[in-house]
């Protein structure tokens, strides 16, 4: 507990000396972008690359999911290629509209929260902003699953869409249903939620770190399952960082039809504002 403490004091003092330091000086009105001088100085400010078949994409944009902001993409019709430069320090998931539904980039980096791409260098730490260089085993993924699977839950059906880490970090995409009777339930209701546990290795031994809700929804399970919506951790945790001097570049092509193993397989447009929670959560029957 104290060692967390230690951690959110750290975050908080680099973020208030930022704020100060930015206060200091007049700013300009730039809609959440630097000037456009910055692209050309600053080139690591920059994500670019080609999204195939081009006809796939009915439209595409970043989005900076701490701060909530969106920039939309220009994708070439004919190419499929695209540029966003002059972007914000923060963390950008790339987010595709297909014929088929929703392609959602997911940062699936073990992040202790989701500022850690404005800690300045000189600052990280393994603790702080920086991930451990050993890889994720496959012990240390039976050991978290034994976590994920063993405990008994409201849900009647939970997966685990994705799980990614470093030897003493990782974080799983987790998928939770209930489609069996529960108080409340009208028709055949459903609750479905996606989430994102984080998990860190103490002594040896794996222990739940924190969530993080991404959406839930209560719906007709009829609706869902018209639902197409693949989350993709090749799209997600685009860090635009201070010390970042080289583009992002991304290179993706998007399926004919959504992966099962990663998401919903329907072939509409899932209403994802309805269900991206509102503070404080609303209560649950």
């Amino acid at each position: 507990m104290i060692r967390r403490l230690n951690r959110g004091l750290w975050v908080a003092a680099v973020l208030l000396a930022g704020w100060a330091l930015g206060a200091a000086a007049p700013q300009e009105d730039t809609g959440g972008r630097p000037p456009p001088s910055d692209a050309a100085t600053n080139p690591g400010r920059t994500i670019r690359g080609t999204l195939t078949p081009p006809d796939h994409v009915r439209r595409a944009y970043l989005w900076d999911r701490a701060s909530d902001r969106k920039v939309s993409l220009a994708v070439d019709p004919a190419t499929g290629a695209f540029e966003a430069d002059g972007l914000s320090l923060g963390t950008y998931d790339l987010v595709i509209e297909t014929p088929w539904g929703r392609l959602e980039g997911i940062d699936m980096e073990p992040k202790l929260s989701d500022y850690d791409a404005l800690i300045p260098p000189e600052y990280r730490t393994e603790d702080l902003g920086r991930s451990a260089a050993r890889p994720l085993t496959d012990d240390d993924r039976r050991a978290i699953r034994r976590l994920i699977y063993g405990v008994k839950r409201h849900e009647n059906k939970i997966r685990d869409l994705a799980l990614q880490g470093s030897a003493d970090r990782a974080v799983a995409l987790m998928e939770l249903m209930m489609d069996a009777d529960f108080h409340g339930r009208q028709g055949d209701e459903i609750t479905w939620r996606l989430e994102q546990w984080y998990y860190e290795k103490k002594y040896d031994a794996w222990t739940t770190f924190r969530t993080r809700v991404l959406y839930r929804f209560r719906i007709s399970k009829a609706a869902w399952l018209t639902w197409g919506w693949q989350f993709e951790p090749r799209l997600g945790g685009f860090d635009i960082t201070d010390d970042r001097t080289e583009p992002r570049v991304v290179e993706f092509v998007v399926p004919e039809k959504p992966v099962p193993e990663k998401g919903l397989v329907g072939d509409r447009l899932p209403p994802v504002d309805e269900g991206r929670p509102t503070d404080p959560p609303p209560a649950e029957e």
